[in-house]
């Protein structure tokens, strides 16, 4: 009988074991109402409900969420309650509480204007969504809006039989999403354990078992991003004509054909005042006269070299517009192929004004097929938020970024020295690949030399042409050393008491350094400033291009 009993107690203790961890581990039958409520899926991610909002038909979805998942360079200027877009449909910008906006300088109208509710930006979908490569929907029997990216493939599964749940988290105990019919195709996102993280192509967002998905994946598993091989082009070759003034009808009879010159830059348009007028020395007679001879012709736009200037202007979301249309109008009035901008002389504070402007500016010019390129100096410091210029995002923006690679030594130098030595030129070009990539890389080179003067423990300097560097050479019967590291000849004398160095921009020190465009592959040379070469110079540069092996 106590055999019995104890029997009998074993069995109903496992029984209750059994029970326990039945209870514990079944499948949960429960129906969530995650989405119960209007809601917005972007992807794999369930959207905020302060992120977005519908008004009598339109939706709309904020600043925040747009610069966190569409456009990281979305940028609202507080002072002018104005949002900036810079994407391929160009540059907009979207006032607050205004059912007008401004695309490329032009007013087009809006059914439902932006607006601010609790401190949050709200833009209605029709001012930006069709300028970025998604999908947005509503589907309307689940009150469920989706985002998905047009130019990204995702990994898709397969249902392997009818009625398979969804659940709103990665376990056999979560709350039901949604019932899969057999065959329903789903995004999969990623995987956590035993379960992937999927979503309905028209549907909810959830978790599934494995065993129960046939998932196709694209190359990196999960999702992989549609690129276009690039093909290899010819090294571009620049020269900048420093102009003071609009050029004469003499000036542009004697303009001439330069070997192997692609493009010339004028110096035509400044930034002259803090209120973003615009000083024009155009002349359409020059522009012709070069496209006559297979030349291109770009704008360019200083910033007259006047920190404050740059720094009104450019703080002003307004004056920003006013300076690009004024750019843009000029350079279609006169034909222009592209424009290059060279802010010089400003303060580190407006580094990030400068890329916006950049930004703003290329948005409006790569609507019209115009190439932008942005001038910049070399990089001292390893920290960009102690440098005036933000080169990899301005890289980003444009076509082409022009690296000044001179002034190693300047006028107001207290040690004389090479305005650019090969070696601190090529050591510029390795430090600059991490902002800059190759294919934007143009590498600007000098055709002037410094004449250092030393007299009585002061130092003084004067940039000179390639010509007057002959001249001094030829007239004080001097000769000149080649100094084979930094690829450079110099050469020192005294008069009156005075002393003199130099070290000379010449051919053979501009071949050196159009070397390391095909060493690199750079996409180009630019050289400052026409009318300082020797003829020579132009031969020189196009036989090194001409050899570049990587454009063949």
């Amino acid at each position: 009988m106590k055999k019995l009993f104890f029997l009998l107690l074993i069995a109903i203790c496992g029984a209750g074991i059994y029970g326990l961890f039945f209870l514990r581990n079944r499948a949960s039958g429960e129906t969530s109402d995650k989405y119960k409520e209007f809601s917005f899926i972007s992807e794999a991610q369930d959207i905020e409900k302060t992120e977005f909002k519908r008004n009598d038909g339109m939706y709309f979805l904020s600043f925040d969420y747009i610069k966190e998942h569409l456009d990281e360079d979305a940028y609202y200027d507080e002072n002018e309650k104005t949002v900036i877009l810079v994407n391929d449909a160009g540059t907009k910008r979207i006032k607050l509480d205004s059912t007008e906006y401004d695309l490329n300088g032009q007013k087009l109208e809006l059914r439902q204007p932006a607006t601010e509710e609790k401190g949050e930006i709200f833009l209605p979908i029709e001012s930006f969504i069709y300028d970025y490569p998604v999908s947005l929907r509503f589907v309307n029997d689940k009150n469920l809006l989706l985002l998905d990216f047009e130019d990204v493939e995702y990994a898709k599964g397969i249902s392997t039989g009818d009625g398979l749940n969804m659940r709103e988290k990665d376990s056999v105990k979560s709350p039901i999403v949604s019932i899969l019919k057999d065959k329903e195709e789903v995004y999969v996102y990623g995987e956590i354990g035993d379960f992937y993280k999927v979503r309905q192509i028209n549907g909810y967002m959830g978790y599934i078992q494995k065993d129960l998905l046939e998932v196709y994946f694209p190359e990196n598993r999960f999702e992989t991003e549609k690129n276009e091989k690039k093909e290899a082009v010819e090294p571009l070759n620049l020269t900048w004509d420093y102009t003071y003034g609009v050029q004469s009808d003499e000036s542009v009879e004697n303009i001439k054909n330069i070997q192997g010159l692609d493009v010339v830059c004028p110096t035509w348009f400044s930034i002259s005042d803090t209120d973003g007028n615009i000083t024009d020395r155009g002349n359409y007679a020059y522009v012709n006269a070069y496209a006559n001879l297979g030349i291109d012709v770009w704008g360019y736009l200083d910033n007259s070299f006047d920190p404050q200037i740059t720094h009104d202007v450019l703080m002003s979301s307004s004056k920003r517009a006013k300076v690009i249309n004024k750019t843009f109008n000029l350079v279609k009035r006169y034909n222009l192929k592209g424009i290059n901008v060279d802010f010089e002389h400003v303060n580190i504070e407006d580094r990030d004004l400068i890329t916006q402007f950049v930004r703003e500016l290329a948005g409006v010019f790569k609507t019209e097929g115009l190439i932008v390129s942005v001038d910049v100096t070399p990089q001292i410091s390893g920290d960009v938020q102690k440098e005036p210029y933000d080169r990899k995002e301005l890289a980003k923006i444009c076509d082409y970024v022009m690296v000044m690679a001179y002034d190693q030594h300047w006028a107001t130098s207290d040690k004389a020295g090479s305005v650019a030595e090969y070696t601190w030129v090529e050591g510029n070009v390795n430090n600059l690949f991490r902002s800059i990539p190759a294919d934007k890389f143009i590498l600007c080179v000098p055709f002037y030399s410094r004449l250092w003067e030393e007299s009585g423990g002061n130092l003084t300097s004067s940039a000179i042409s390639m010509g007057r560097v002959r001249e001094i050479i030829s007239s004080k019967g001097l000769t000149p050393t080649w100094d084979d590291e930094i690829k450079q000849s110099y050469v020192e004398y005294s008069e009156n008491g005075k002393n003199y160095k130099m070290w000379i921009e010449n051919a053979n020190s501009i071949e050196w350094k159009a070397k390391l465009v095909n060493k690199y592959n750079l996409r180009g040379i630019a050289s400052w400033q026409k009318g300082f070469e020797t003829s020579d110079v132009w031969k020189v540069i196009s036989d090194v291009l001409d050899n570049n092996i990587h454009s063949k």
